[in-house]
Formats: structure tokens, sequence, C-alpha cells
């Protein structure tokens, strides 16, 4: 019942959303104009001089969230409304389930949807990456292929889900791809609603929502994801930037091959560029006695920089590969020539004096001339450059495929490649109809779990390839995914907005000169419109649990971001579709301890502060409410770790 009961809401909030532009805007912008007037007054009049460590921290949280404001305006201010336009092709579809743990039965009430999709052209395959017997022969039973690594995986990096589908699009053929997680069931009609889009040749994937029938009432770890998976898509739909989700997406396959081909030969490129610059380095440690010698490897130094403008310039990577690997050995040919000249000429000296053991050494040296220049000619270019140049090739022998489509060097590889189809001037749609029904997370670890590696992917995709930098996007793409990668740096300064209450009410310092009526005439407007804004375009699900949650998950934010900038390793993990027993206090022990502190500091406050008549009033009213508004907020995910369902209970 509550399942139906979401879909109901959701389909209503779509409909809302796309009738409604007008009234978004006329709030959106009141809401701007009073953020700004507040702002305005804030970095002008109302800093606490005296308490800088503690009014800075605070004004940048607050003026990160006035950054989230503008983002969420930008992206609800043009909702495209979406039909899915009539296509007289029928093109070849693959139908891709991916697997690594999940239980055969869960598998195969997938597989049993996805074989009774309405469309004739469509071959259904199991991408089992568990390699698992009872798949292979559920597979065999139910007439789907089988799809598992093969023994050029053996030792090389598996890359998890992204290299499951790789190894999958280099053994099928279809002009399309379906992609469904395990527990995705589909509808038989999900084709018919997404293939339309395709007529027009731009279009590199359709993405439909991630909907879950196994919700709890109340959303208990709040992963009810109506709001992104509706105004907030249809809202970067409308500017060409609806992300690729993982699941429930159908692809282009062509756009997935070109693009992994573009990236292998760009990344071949930077790889090339790196290894001269270290060769370079190299070259350059290289102490001779000889003035000579040193000028031969200071030409060798320019002949290397000269190899990464013909690079840059566009030249093909193996013939600046082969012109730095030919002026290595005519560098190694001239100082080993030069070696043996002088050597040559010192055993002359002495034979002419007499030195018959020097006369005989002098002959040999000049018997072997010949092959010692011949094995100067072929001396690796290892020697002087510390195994550098062996990376000069062409080929990935550290990948068991060369050519990578979906992208492999971050864990939420859906959005990564988004962005990158995005970057090479493909287009995207994002059809709002719930056309598969899946499983969400059961228990609170899970649920962090999956969150943790949506921020850690996420993240990594800003070091790697950075929206704001890279070429090929539009401005209005841009914004899109940075706001999705800026979201994730909250962590820090909801701590912040956290912990500003507690600072006040324990030491009485406030982060403004005073509590005046200034305060309230600037702030409560701003902050009102601003909700009746968010309520307006959510106007059919309710927005608490999100909230909380948006707060409360400041830790696994914020560790996140240390984790990957700190260089820590970051791994594919797959969701568990069970429920794990058991209470989860251990992980949430950060927002415990803060609730706790926050709860104890009101009172505090009235003792130490209010009763000796050294306190503020209208300060202990303000900061007490937003201390007791941060513990309801902080609530949520302390009531989802000891969570029991309601059978378990009985």
């Amino acid at each position: 019942m509550r399942g139906k009961n979401l879909e109901e809401s959701y389909g209503k909030l779509v409909k809302h959303f796309q009738n409604s532009t007008c009234i978004f805007r006329i709030t959106g912008v009141t809401t701007l104009l009073l953020g700004i007037n507040y702002f305005l007054w804030r970095y002008s009049r109302s800093m606490n001089i005296s308490a800088l460590w503690f009014s800075i921290p605070l004004l940048a949280a607050e003026t990160y969230s006035f950054f989230n404001v503008c983002f969420f305006l930008l992206i609800i201010w043009r909702p495209v409304k979406r039909e899915p336009p009539a296509w007289d092709e029928k093109p070849s579809v693959d139908v891709f389930i991916t697997t690594y743990n999940e239980d055969p039965g869960l598998i195969e009430k997938t597989a049993r949807a996805a074989a009774g999709i309405d469309w004739q052209n469509k071959k259904v395959f199991i991408l089992d990456d568990g390699s698992r017997a009872a798949v292979r022969q559920l597979a065999e039973r139910l007439g789907c292929g089988y799809i598992t690594r093969g023994s050029q995986w053996q030792g090389k990096p598996r890359h998890a889900k992204a290299g499951n589908i790789n190894n999958a699009l280099l053994e099928t053929s279809g002009e399309f791809i379906l992609i469904l997680d395990a527990d995705q069931v589909p509808c038989s009609n999900i084709l018919n609603r997404t293939i339309g889009y395709f007529s027009d040749g731009n279009v590199a994937f359709v993405q439909t929502p991630q909907f879950f029938y196994n919700i709890p009432q109340h959303d208990p770890f709040g992963v009810d994801a109506a709001l992104f998976y509706g105004p907030i898509m249809q809202g970067k739909d409308s500017w060409n930037a609806a992300f690729f989700c993982g699941s429930n997406a159908v692809l282009r396959r062509e756009s997935l091959m070109q693009t992994g081909l573009i990236r292998y030969v760009e990344n071949t490129r930077i790889k090339m560029l790196s290894n001269i610059g270290r060769f370079r380095k190299e070259v350059k440690r290289i102490k001779l006695p000889d003035k000579e010698e040193r000028k031969i490897l200071k030409r060798l130094v320019l002949d290397a920089d000269k190899a990464s403008a013909m690079l840059k310039q566009g030249e093909t990577f193996e013939k600046c590969s082969d012109f730095l690997k030919t002026r290595m050995q005519e560098t190694v040919s001239l100082l080993s020539g030069r070696g043996m000249a002088t050597v040559s000429e010192l055993l002359d000296e002495l034979a002419r004096e007499g030195d018959t053991s020097a006369a005989d050494a002098l002959a040999n040296i000049e018997r072997s001339l010949a092959s010692l220049e011949q094995l100067a000619e072929d001396k690796s270019l290892l020697d002087l450059s510390g195994n550098i140049l062996a990376e000069l090739n062409l080929t990935t022998p550290e990948e068991a495929i060369p050519v990578q489509p979906l992208v492999t060097e971050s864990i939420t590889e859906d959005m990564a490649t988004a962005l990158l189809l995005h970057a090479h001037g493909w287009k995207s749609v994002f059809h709002p109809e719930i056309l598969a029904r899946g499983l969400a997370p059961e228990d609170l670890r899970s649920a962090l779990g999956q969150r943790l590696r949506w921020a850690k992917g996420t993240i990594q995709v800003l070091r790697r390839e950075n929206p704001l930098t890279m070429k090929g996007l539009s401005p209005a793409q841009r914004l899109m995914y940075f706001n999705t990668i800026y979201s994730y740096l909250s962590g820090f300064f909801n701590l912040v907005l956290l912990l500003s209450p507690v600072v006040f009410l324990f030491f009485n310092i406030a982060p403004i000169k005073n509590w005046s009526t200034l305060f309230f005439v600037n702030f409560i407007p701003f902050y009102v419109v601003n909700k009746i804004m968010t309520k307006l375009v959510a106007r059919h699900i309710s927005l608490w649990r999100g909230e909380q949650y948006a707060t409360a998950l400041f830790p696994l934010w914020i560790r996140a971001v240390l984790s990957v900038y700190t260089g820590q390793k970051a791994s594919f993990t797959v969701t568990p579709k069970q429920r794990e027993n058991g209470t989860f206090l251990h992980l949430v022990i950060p927002q415990l301890v803060t609730a706790i502190v926050t709860a104890v500091s009101i009172p505090f406050y009235i003792f130490y502060w209010i009763i000796p008549g050294t306190g503020s009033y209208t300060g202990f009213l303000v900061n007490s409410f937003w201390g007791l508004y941060n513990i309801l907020l902080l609530s949520g995910i302390i009531k989802a770790a000891v969570y029991v369902p309601k059978a378990e209970k009985q």
C-alpha cells in the first residue's frame, strides 16, 4: 500500500512541477532578493569583531547554504515537459542485468520481467560478476545470455560494476543497452516509453526514476528519492544535464564506445606527456664531469621538450615516441663513443711509450668498437630514465581491455560517464515515469554505506574531471554537475551550524553584534519565503526526512572528502538487498553526542548565565530554538539506528 501511495505522490509531483513554473519563479526570485538583502546586512553590519573565530565560520556556513538556494533556483527555473516521441524504427536492444552476490531468486524475478519486456528485437543477458554456477544455470533455464569475466581479467583491475558492463559491451552487439540492477524489476513497456527519444541521433541515454517499493512507513533511512527523481532531475534535464544513475536507463552503444575511444586516446596522451616530463627530470638529474657530455644531455632535455610540444600540437603518439627514442639512442651512442675515444687515446699514448699490455688492450678495443656501437643502438632507454620511457607505448598492459566505455576511475561510474558524454556533445533525457521497481536499503548500515560510496565517487570526479574547467560543457552543465559535487561539501558547514548554538549557550559568545530587531527583520522573511518556495516545488511529498538526513549525514560527508583528498583507496561495494539485524548506534556517535551536548547546553545557559543576570534573553530564545531544531534534525538518524520493523517486533 505504501509503495502505491508513493507512486501516486510521485505522479502528482511531476505533473504539479511541470505546470507551476511561474509560481516557482516568483517565489524563487523573491527568495533570492531577500537573501541578498540579508547577506548584505550580515557582511556589512552584523559581525562580532571580538569573536571572529566564531563569526567567520558561521557566516561561511550561511553563505554556503545561500549558494545552495541559488543552485536550487537555477535547477527549477525551467522544467521540461517530456512525452516519448514516436519512432518507426525498432532497433536491437541488449538488456543487461548486473549482479555480483545477489540472491538468485532476486535475479530471477528481474530476469523474468526483462524477458517479458514488450520489444521483439531484444536479448537479455545476466552479467554475473560472481561467476556462480547457480546463476549460470538460472540463465540457461530462463533462456537468457550469461556473461562473466574471462581469463584476460585475471590479475588485472576489475573496476566492479563498470568493468562488468564494459566486459559485456565487448561480447554483445545491440544498438542500445538497457541497464538494470539485479533488484530493479522492469515494466513491460519500459522500452516502448523510452526508445523513441533516440530518434534524435544525438541522444546518448534516457534515464528513468529509481523507485523503491519496500520503503517502510515514515521512511526511517531517508531513501525516498522523489524530489531528486522529480523536480531536480526534471530541472537538470532542461539544461541537458540529466545524470545517468546506473540503473533503469537505456544507453546508445555508439555513444559509449565513441566516448571510450576518445577517453582512451586522451588518457594515453596525458600518460605520454607525464612520462616525457618524468624522463626529462630523470635526464637532468644525471651529473657528468665532462663539459661536452653535459651538452649532449642538455640536447636530450631539449628533445624531450620538443616531443611534448609535438604531442600537444596533435602529432601522432607513435611519431612522438619514436622521435624521443631515436634521440635517446643517439645520445647513448655519443656518450659511449666519447668514453671509448677517451680510453683509446690514453692507451695509444701508453703504447707509444712501449707499454705492451696497453697496446694489446687498444687492439681489443678497436676490434670491439663495432659491437659496442651496435650495443649502444640497442641499449634500452631504461638505463638513463629509470624505466620511464618503457611506458611510452600505446598499449595498456595493466588493463584487461584497453578501451573502457564506462568510466572506471570513479566508483560512481554512472555520473562520471554522463559527464564525459555531455562533454563530448551528446544529449541526455530524463523520462519522469516509473518504469522499474526495486529494493532500497533496509538497515542503517547499508543505507550509510551506499551514501558514502556515492559521496566518495562524486568527489573523485571533482578531483579528476573538474566540471567547472572541463572542455565541451555548456555553462549550465558546468553548474549542474558542480552543484552535485558541491552538495557533498556540506558536512563541514553543517557541523558549524550544529555547534553554533552550543558555543553561545555554553560560553555566552554571540556570532553577531547583538540580537537586535535588524536580525529578525532581515533573516525571518528570507527564511520563511525560502521554505515556501521549497514546499511549493515539492507540494505532494514530504521533505522532512530529507532535511533531517541532509544535516545529520555531516560526519559521512566529512569522511568522504577527507578520504579522497588524503589518497585513501575507495572501493565499490554492492548495497545489500536484505536487512541486517541489530542496532547501529555506534554508527551515529557524532550525531548522538552533538544532540546530547546541545540538550545540556540549554539548561546550562539558564543556570550559569540567565539566573546570575549576565545572559541575553533574546540570544537565549534564538539559540534554544535553533538548538532544539538541530536536535529534531539529528533525531531521525538516531531513531533509524535502533529501528526494528513491526514484523520483527512481533
